[in-house]
Formats: structure tokens, C-alpha cells, sequence
């Protein structure tokens, strides 16, 4: 969805508590009719807003976008970031490898670490987790599973700011199949669990994700704040 012009905004905030308003009554900066049917016919445009008999009223995808604004501001709620983590593993001849992506774009570039994508709307987690491995490397897995749920600050230690607000739910695939393929977004390689732990330059906290996702029982649910020097 594209930024809206904040008189645009005020006319959603008015339609969540005043639904089937009329046109002078959303109004409520005092345009001329000809500017303020700009925004209006852009937000109806947009199948934000609808026209009926009683008056404007939000359409269902209207009220989901406005549904995330803060009210008190009339913008757009900042909102952490939903993810998934997928640890891929195998055996071979008793030995456990770890697919390990070194990723090719900001932030962290050159950083390695576990397959991670962001959830999309409507998605459950493991049909995010499968399609995020599938995108990813070229590989599938139809036994997946959720080990453990993060909820992550990352900070920068110079100055404190914080960079990243992050959920995201740690899933592990088990003897994925197919043809490994890198992409624009990293390159891929199966690596020993002894070499994982030999690896330079892993993120931040991937090391206690792959500790946890071992961890049998309950579901854990870790949160965390971390200084990071780059990002």
C-alpha cells in the first residue's frame, strides 16, 4: 500500500469511529469541496473507502489498513517485523549437516546463518517456513516443525538505536530434498555441525537459536535485546 496523504489518513481515522459519514462530516479540516473530493475519490480508488446510500464507510480492506493506525496520530502503526527461521538438516553416514546461507545483501551483509524470510499476510508458519526454503535454496520439506519463538531487539552499540524489532518463529526441517540453488538473496552450502560452530561471522544470536531448536518439551518463547557493531 502507498503512503497516504495525511488528510487521507484523517478521513480513515474519522470512518473507523463514524462509520457512513457524510461528505461535509469527514470534512473536517474545511478544504474546498473540489480538494477534498481529491482525497476522498483516491481512498475509493484505492478500495479503501466505499459510497453508499447512508454515507463513506470503510471497505473490508479499508478497515484492516486502518485497523493498524495510530489513532492518536492519524499514521500508520510501526510494527515489529514477523518472521520465520528454517534449520534444515540431514544425516549422512551418521554425520548431521546444517544448511547455512551467507547472505548477499544489507544488513548483515556477509553474514551467515539459518534460511529466514518474512511471514506474508494470511500465511501459517510452516507453509511461511516451506515456501521461504523453497524460494530460497530450491529445496522442499514437507516435515517441518516450530522448536521455539524469538522476539529480538537489535541495537547498535555505538549509540543504543534501535534498528530492528523482530518476532519470529524458529522451525526445523528435516531431510529437505531437491536441488540446492543460491539466489541474489545468499549462497547456499551444507556444512557439518562441527564446522557450524567452527563458522566465523555468524549473526548475532544464532547460536543460541540452534541450541534452543534442539531442545525437547515445551515451547520456548525467548526475548532479547542485543548491540550489534554493523547493520
Amino acid at each position: 500500500m502507498q503512503d497516504l496523504h495525511q488528510i487521507q489518513m484523517l478521513i480513515l481515522r474519522e470512518l473507523l469511529f463514524k462509520p457512513n459519514s457524510r461528505f461535509s462530516e469527514l470534512n473536517i479540516k474545511g478544504l474546498s469541496n473540489d480538494h477534498f473530493s481529491y482525497h476522498v475519490n483516491t481512498l475509493v480508488d484505492l478500495d479503501l473507502v466505499k459510497k453508499g446510500e447512508r454515507g463513506y464507510s470503510l471497505t473490508s480492506t479499508g478497515k484492516e489498513f486502518a485497523n493498524r493506525m495510530d489513532t492518536d496520530q492519524a499514521q500508520m502503526e510501526k510494527q515489529p517485523k514477523v518472521a520465520v527461521m528454517v534449520i534444515a538438516y540431514k544425516y549422512i553416514k551418521g554425520t548431521k549437516y546444517l544448511l547455512m546461507q551467507e547472505r548477499a545483501k544489507e544488513p548483515f551483509y556477509g553474514y551467515k546463518g539459518f534460511i529466514t524470510g518474512k511471514m506474508r499476510f494470511g500465511e501459517k508458519i510452516q507453509e511461511s517456513a516451506r515456501r521461504e526454503l523453497i524460494e530460497e535454496t530450491g529445496l522442499d520439506c514437507k516435515d517441518i516443525t516450530l522448536k521455539t519463538i524469538y522476539h529480538d531487539h537489535v541495537i547498535t552499540s555505538e549509540n543504543g538505536k534501535l534498528m530492528e524489532d523482530k518476532i519470529f518463529f524458529v522451525t526445523v526441517a528435516k531431510n529437505p530434498t531437491g536441488e540446492l540453488m543460491n539466489t541474489e538473496s545468499g549462497k547456499h552450502s551444507w556444512v557439518s555441525e562441527k564446522e557450524y560452530w567452527e563458522t566465523k561471522k555468524k549473526y548475532y544470536n544464532e547460536d543460541n537459536i540452534y541450541e534452543s531448536s534442539k531442545r525437547r518439551g515445551a515451547l520456548d518463547i525467548c526475548e532479547n535485546t542485543y548491540a550489534v557493531q554493523e547493520f
